[in-house]
């Protein structure tokens, strides 16, 4: 899951992110997939890709200036559900009670709520009660360029292929591409959440589902590209497609 912690007080920031990555650290040995977590104090940088988020933790006590539109939290999340697209804010009461302000608001049933200081069983529940809400979500993986970051699920990735000594390059959908400091076996590591990945040499992987055409020493990928396919790797694309036709018919 994707996190956002929004808090204008550092303290009660840095509490929060520990104690989600504490509960990300039990999800992992559980299996589940771990927390990437983002923190923020201010307004601005948070409103930059709110859709991004499984999850956002609000709280602001205090106005960022005397003239700020942004007196408290809830006119924070209130801005949020304007821009669409954004599944589990959680409120986390220190000065205000938020969920008082939400009843008088009508905003109630929107949003969920926590207490400060956070307990860990409350904020268990609050991680249980979202997983609900999310149902089943569809797994990402946290691309992350000197520049940019995207998080990719299955199907937006193409191709990854070795672009120098310590640098990959991985092509997505859309036209998007990102260079990640990083080797392919690390990066094919995390890929292994995805089931359509396969690797074809040892400076190469690709999606099996955006291959367009093949031949006895090469894969030509939808986007035109041609990529090499060494000869010891050669039984991965067959195996990776009878893996996938299974899942399917079960």
């Amino acid at each position: 899951m994707h996190i956002a912690v929004f808090d204008d007080n550092i303290a009660d920031r840095k509490q929060t992110e520990r104690l989600l990555k504490r509960q990300s650290d039990r999800y992992q040995n559980e299996g589940k997939e771990h927390f990437y977590i983002d923190s923020y104090g201010n307004v601005e940088a948070l409103l930059r890709f709110p859709q991004m988020y499984d999850i956002i933790f609000i709280d602001m006590a205090e106005p960022e200036s005397p003239d700020s539109h942004f007196k408290n939290g809830l006119d924070v999340a209130r801005l949020l559900f304007e821009a669409g697209g954004i599944k589990n804010v959680v409120m986390c009461s220190s000065k205000h009670d938020y969920e008082q302000m939400a009843i008088e608001a009508g905003m109630h049933d929107q949003m969920l709520y926590l207490k400060k200081a956070i307990k860990v069983k409350d904020l268990e529940d609050i991680l249980t009660e979202c997983e609900k809400r999310l149902g089943t979500p569809k797994k990402r993986l946290e691309l992350r360029g000197e520049t940019e970051t995207i998080y990719a699920e299955e199907d937006d990735i193409i191709f990854a292929k070795t672009d120098g000594l310590f640098t990959v390059k991985v092509v997505l959908t859309e036209g998007r591409s990102i260079v990640l400091i990083s080797d392919i076996y690390n990066l094919y590591e995390q890929c292994e959440i995805f089931k359509s990945i396969c690797p074809v040499s040892q400076n190469a992987m690709i999606n099996v589902n955006h291959i367009k055409s093949e031949s006895f020493g090469s894969v030509i990928m939808d986007t035109g590209d041609k990529i090499n396919v060494a000869l010891l790797y050669k039984g991965n694309i067959k195996e990776i497609r009878r893996r996938l036709a299974a899942d399917q018919e079960n």
